[in-house]
């Protein structure tokens, strides 16, 4: 009885895809593969995609979360800015009760001048915490239009990676028929084996 003839593939499922995608491995790097144009394609759970498009979506993620944090300590800042509006506003009547006071009181002039004092300070420095906070949330109002503008940017090219299901489709629909043509040869040789087995 003759030998089954064993099956020119390879026993990974991806070496079968790519071979019927026709992608050879990469000789120095690891999971990426090439085409006979020399194109890179990596090799993810759900089949192969390009390098290229493959990074971009890397590079969306990464942007993505920044965005997000960034939104956040935009929201904190805007919290901490209505804080220091609330206590400037008390301080302001703090320094107006103050004021009529001291016209009321002309024997406490000297506590309320002190007290006045602390008060211009403490307003000042608010003052100058809060040009700080505006500066920031300036800084922070650009920053986010630099990030809309680059995540626009991002998907605009995302939109490229809409190929990835029709090539993961395509991949699919490839392998099922590799698998198919598999099945096919294997039964043909069962037969075979069979009938000479018959004829010995």
């Amino acid at each position: 009885m003759s030998k089954i003839k064993q099956s020119p593939f390879t026993k990974s499922a991806f070496d079968v895809l790519a071979f019927a995608l026709q992608l050879k491995k990469h000789p120095e790097f690891e999971n990426i593969y090439v085409d006979k144009r020399k194109v890179q394609y990596r090799r993810t759970k759900w089949g192969f995609e390009k390098t290229e498009k493959y990074n971009l979506r890397l590079a969306l993620m990464r942007k993505e979360k920044k965005h997000a944090q960034l939104a956040d300590e935009y929201d904190n800042l805007i919290q901490e800015y209505e804080q220091l509006l609330k206590r400037k506003t008390g301080l302001i009547h703090h320094l107006e009760a103050a004021n009529d006071k001291l016209k009321d009181n002309r024997k406490e002039k000297g506590f309320l001048k002190k007290h006045l004092k602390e008060v211009l300070d403490k307003n000042i420095s608010l003052d100058k915490r809060m040009q700080r906070m505006i500066k920031q949330e300036e800084n922070q109002k650009q920053q986010i239009e630099k990030l809309k503008s680059s995540k626009d940017n991002l998907l605009e090219q995302n939109n490229y990676l809409t190929d990835k299901t029709r090539q993961q489709k395509n991949q699919i629909n490839a392998l099922l028929k590799t698998i198919e043509e598999l099945k096919s040869r294997l039964k043909e040789n069962v037969l075979e084996g069979n009938a000479e087995s018959k004829m010995v």
